[in-house]
């Protein structure tokens, strides 16, 4: 059985999750198509294992307790002669039969030749502490192939460890500490309730094996029948890393409740904890019942290409038990050699895919065992952690209330399914850096310097970079983490999937709005992080258009291809479990916009793409003008593409407007302070108007028009006595990102 990951852009996943493989699984298994015989009817087996393939001989009959019980039918001759309609067969052969385990004693008689036996035992009286489930009087007896039938039927569980608690009607189970069972049923019972276990616990639930209906023909009639179990059970494992630049991410602590918007842990209640713990909307089981069916059986659900022809579903009763939160153990030391720039005995998490900080125990594979769920809802990470600088300097940032979420659609949890979910903390985080939400991200310290007269230090210009609040999911099959920096595989031939959660509000909820006008997929000129991805897209050089390509401001350009790499009309997630398509969402079908797939065919590998989803349409855009460090003398070029140069002299600065009161500053002006000399010579200085709530008296405003037709037009020398700009566009639109790199 293959792992599934879920890799997530977090706190932008991918979760992601992946992204990875949800849905996948090995195909159901089919009896061996060996040589026909005849004589008495054996049994063989192997157990199916989530995570490393099968598990066979003493080993696996240790994990069955070294007994199970088996439901075998054979087809009604007089009523289906040929290939049975039935669901499945109904002649009961098998009813309940329990098959013991015993060391080198294959071969000894003729119902055992893989050291399985039924013939003579009698639950109940020998071996007593095992409940009689079939109806049958005495002691089970020998079977012998019947070659007028054209087809036999078997199916089984065992409670390995945990001894089973008989009650004979099926549904009737109670609480304990033990598994309770009931009798198999045959026949067109199996389509709703074949039989049920009432679990008492997740560590209960770690014993219980089942098989899928294994459907032997007349031409394999005299092998043995081979039996395949697999755990009732589902595994998840969570992980995290980060690609914050300059610092390491340590002091992770966990959520176990949620609200919108509050950074303050004392605000959910039951605050944080150091154990990794996703929260749910609705209750996830750790006790209750669990019925098995097999609703797709019978020759009408094999003539259809179905992957689940014969397997088996379950459906989970909670039990008292249930929560809304459910931890998977702390997360592990994970230094990296040549990674981690800081070392020692605090966790630091792992800064590429490959390297990914897990969760739980490594004996474990770092699994936690959990009730599977067939409709489920959202998943929701949300932490504080803290930064340190790897400069050396040691210096620390707290963030509070980061927050990620993995949308419905892969938090269906199959039995005997691995299920990874993998979440990214990056410089777009959503989290606070103080508790009272005055602002929400990582917002980078930047420095320009501006010469136009001689400074000091009344002068000054800051930028500030805006960062966006959605978590973007990605989901690509067969993706593999442990390959260096296999973010997303060509060599796979899988598409990529896309979703977005709204983590604005409590509990997230899922855009289904992608279209065509708010989705888009870009080719990026480098590999960058998410935020300066987004700072592009909030201050750029061209007019406000998402569908075209993007000039940033900081020299990143989003290159729109001319036929979309994104189609957002898609009703479902192909090659899901078992190669299925997954088209449905919390049992609602989906339908277009709720999820975007991009084509892997039209991504290059060794390049960068940028998935942009538009949360907030701008409400208006800005003429910005930044001041341009130059030099009396220095060539201009306005043909140049990066830079195209306005001006103000110094003139036309004193001509301006001076503040008699203080005022907020408008948009259709720049502002400049003035110091004045003994000697009434006047100096003047540029003012930046981001996150200025007013602009003091004395001060002087310019309307931008005079700036904007002051554009330099030639090859022109800097002169003195004059502020050189360069324009940008500064738009209000809020934004989620995901980072997409292909590799070959």
């Amino acid at each position: 059985m293959k792992t599934k990951y879920f890799f997530l852009a977090a706190f932008v996943a991918t979760f992601a999750s992946c992204a990875n493989d949800e849905y996948i699984g090995d195909t159901s298994p089919t009896a061996l198509e060996q040589a026909g015989g005849d004589g008495s009817i054996q049994f063989g087996f192997n157990m199916q294992n989530a995570t490393r393939g099968d598990i066979t001989g003493l080993d696996a009959a240790t994990k069955l307790g070294n007994f199970f019980y088996v439901m075998g039918t054979k087809a009604d001759v007089d009523a289906s002669p040929m290939i049975p309609t039935a669901s499945p067969t109904t002649v009961p052969v098998f009813d309940n039969y329990f098959v013991q385990y015993t060391a080198n004693t294959a071969g000894t008689t003729q119902s055992n030749t893989a050291n399985w036996e039924y013939v003579g035992l009698n639950p109940g009286t020998d071996p007593a502490a095992y409940p009689k489930l079939s109806t049958i009087t005495g002691a089970q007896t020998i079977k012998y192939w019947d070659y007028s039938a054209p087809q036999y039927d078997f199916f089984a569980f065992s409670t390995g460890n945990r001894q089973p608690v008989n009650s004979l009607t099926p549904g009737d189970i109670t609480s304990g500490t033990q598994v309770g069972v009931t009798k198999m049923l045959s026949g067109a019972s199996v389509t709703s309730t074949a039989y049920s276990f009432y679990i008492p616990t997740e560590d209960a639930l770690k014993q219980v094996f089942i098989t899928d209906i294994t459907e032997v023909a007349k031409a394999n009639y005299g092998n043995e029948v081979q039996l395949r179990f697999k755990n009732l059970g589902s595994k998840i494992r969570i992980a995290l890393y980060e690609t914050v630049p300059g610092y390491a991410v340590s002091d992770v602590q966990f959520y176990t409740s949620d609200v919108a918007d509050s950074p303050k842990p004392t605000d959910l209640g039951s605050g944080t904890t150091s154990t990794a713990t996703l929260i749910s909307t609705t209750s996830i089981p750790t006790s209750g019942t669990i019925a098995v069916s097999f609703p797709h059986v019978g020759s009408a659900s094999k003539a259809v290409p179905d992957a689940d022809y014969n397997m088996a579903s379950v459906n989970v009763t909670a039990g008292g038990s249930a929560v809304t939160s459910h931890g998977f153990g702390t997360l592990t030391a994970n230094y990296v050699a040549g990674e981690n720039v800081l070392s020692g005995s605090t966790t630091y998490l792992g800064r590429t895919l490959p390297t990914a900080t897990f969760a739980g125990e490594k004996a474990n594979d770092y699994y936690t065992t959990v009730f599977p769920v067939s409709s489920s809802s959202a998943l929701t990470l949300r932490v504080d952690y803290t930064l340190t600088a790897t400069d050396g300097t040691n210096e620390q940032i707290k963030v509070y209330g980061a927050k990620a979420s993995v949308p419905a659609t892969y938090t269906v949890w199959r039995p005997n399914y691995a299920y990874t979910y993998i979440f990214k903390i990056s410089d777009a985080t959503n989290g606070w850096t103080d508790t009272q939400a005055t602002a929400q991200g990582l917002f980078p310290i930047t420095f320009d310097a501006v010469v136009a007269e001689p400074t000091d230090a009344t002068a000054e210009q800051t930028t500030v970079t805006t960062v966006a609040t959605p978590s973007v999911t990605t989901y690509q099959q067969n993706h593999d983490p442990l390959k260096p920096q296999n973010e997303y595989s060509k060599a796979t031939d899988k598409d990529i999937y896309v979703q977005v959660m709204n983590t604005a509000v409590s509990p997230a909820v899922m855009y289904t709005n992608l279209s065509a006008t708010n989705s888009f997929v870009y080719e990026l000129n480098e590999d960058v992080t998410e935020a300066k991805v987004l700072d592009a897209l909030l201050m750029r050089k061209d007019a406000y258009d998402l569908a075209a390509d993007v000039n940033g401001r900081n020299g990143i350009v989003l290159d729109l291809p001319g036929s979309s790499y994104i189609d957002n009309t898609v009703t479902s997630i192909i090659n899901g479990v078992d190669d299925n398509p997954i088209t449905q969402i919390s049992g609602s079908n989906i339908t277009g916009g709720m999820v975007g797939k991009i084509d892997i065919s039209s991504l290059t590998a060794g390049k960068s793409y940028a998935y942009v989803y538009i949360q907030t349409a701008k409400t208006k855009e800005v003429k910005m003008f930044e001041p341009i460090a130059v030099t009396v003398g220095q060539k201009l070029n306005s043909t140049e593409t990066s830079h195209k140069y306005y001006t103000l002299t110094t003139s036309e600065v004193a001509a301006g407007t001076e503040l008699a009161y203080a005022e907020a500053p408008s948009d259709d002006y720049v502002y400049f302070s003035v110091v004045e000399d003994g000697e009434g010579v006047k100096t003047y200085y540029y003012i930046s108007t981001l996150d200025k709530a007013s602009i003091p008296a004395g001060c002087i405003k310019v309307a931008k028009s005079i700036v904007i037709s002051n554009e330099v037009t030639g090859n022109d020398d800097a002169a003195g006595n004059t502020f050189y700009f360069d324009k940008y566009i500064l738009n209000d639109g809020k934004y989620a990102v995901k980072v997409i790199k292909i590799v070959a």
